[in-house]
């Protein structure tokens, strides 16, 4: 290792001590606050994210252990294989993780990375364009509950599915990649296994929840942002748009809906939280990465891939409202 990566990684080192002191610090001079929003994002993982994703989780499990996947490529190959240089399971990720939303692509990537039917190579590649919200957030959470306008929905919905198809294509596999004809090994109980991984994964995502709105209950309570929403202000920004924003950065959802409470147009409104919801916040990227991580993607590496994701999806959302 050079002097000047062990000068970064120092410095990084440093930066992550800092910040979970401060962190930690903060917990205890503040402790109602962060038990009170700690319980709060406990609440809307048990009554919102547990019953939505816990059946994903494990059928998704099951059916990692059967030839489904093996079988379905076959037909997807020469379209996965054409654009992306993968084989043709990556189609069968995409399309549960638009089904089923954050963090299913990823968890189902590392599931089959682990299963020896993809390389590693291919997890990387894959990990670019599966990464994805899913419907039910966009459409019925985003456009109708916070935005009121199916349309409003529908357009971010659209931009986010063209723009992953696109943003794979700059991840491109540059490995020669196998054939799709693996053999798996399954455990002596699928059943139990399945059930297993599948608690323990969406007990995680709870935990990063409950911590992300933490985090950001305090960010607030200390006026954290009020240094760059001044900064933005007086460059014209919104202050309420610019603490939409970098809410949104962090955790995703509280961001839209303090977006959706701002005086913001709908085209513009429409661009950031294409903008927002293709690159996921924070909190997201923690869940997907405990899985992403099986198959050494560095998190710089795949936050690169969610700012691109961002930003394609912004610009397909603006030359849809260009269109309409």
């Amino acid at each position: 290792m050079t002097k000047s990566k062990t000068k970064n990684s120092n410095y990084l080192n440093f930066i992550y001590i800092t910040v979970l002191i401060l962190l930690i610090i903060a917990v205890v001079i503040l402790p109602q606050v962060a038990i009170q929003t700690v319980f709060q994002g406990i609440i809307l993982w048990a009554t919102k994210v547990l019953p939505a994703l816990l059946p994903f989780f494990i059928l998704t499990k099951l059916l990692s252990y059967t030839t489904f996947a093996t079988n379905s490529s076959r037909f997807l190959s020469p379209i996965t294989n054409k654009l992306y240089n993968v084989g043709g399971v990556a189609g069968y990720i995409f399309f549960m993780s638009i089904i089923s939303g954050y963090p299913v692509g990823a968890k189902i990537t590392a599931d089959l990375y682990q299963n020896n039917q993809i390389t590693s190579g291919q997890a990387r590649t894959i990990a670019a364009f599966t990464s994805t919200s899913g419907p039910l957030f966009i459409i019925g959470t985003v456009g109708v509950g916070f935005f009121q306008s199916t349309q409003f929905g529908f357009i971010v919905l659209i931009s986010h599915i063209i723009a992953a198809i696109i943003n794979g294509l700059f991840y491109r596999n540059k490995e020669k990649s196998p054939t799709a004809n693996f053999t798996t090994t399954p455990p002596q109980n699928i059943l139990n296994d399945s059930m297993y991984s599948s608690i323990i994964s969406i007990t995680m995502v709870g935990g990063f929840i409950a911590i992300s709105y933490m985090i950001l209950s305090l960010i607030s309570y200390l006026n954290i942002f009020s240094l760059p929403i001044r900064i933005l202000s007086s460059l014209g920004i919104n202050e309420s748009l610019s603490n939409s924003v970098m809410t949104g950065l962090i955790e995703v959802t509280t961001g839209l809906n303090l977006l959706s409470k701002t005086k913001t147009n709908f085209k513009l409104s429409a661009i950031i939280s294409s903008f927002l919801i293709s690159f996921g916040g924070f909190s997201i990227h923690a869940q997907a990465y405990c899985y992403l991580k099986t198959f050494q993607l560095k998190y710089k590496d795949f936050l690169k891939q969610k700012i691109t994701h961002a930003i394609i999806s912004a610009l397909v959302t603006f030359v849809i409202l260009l269109i309409l």
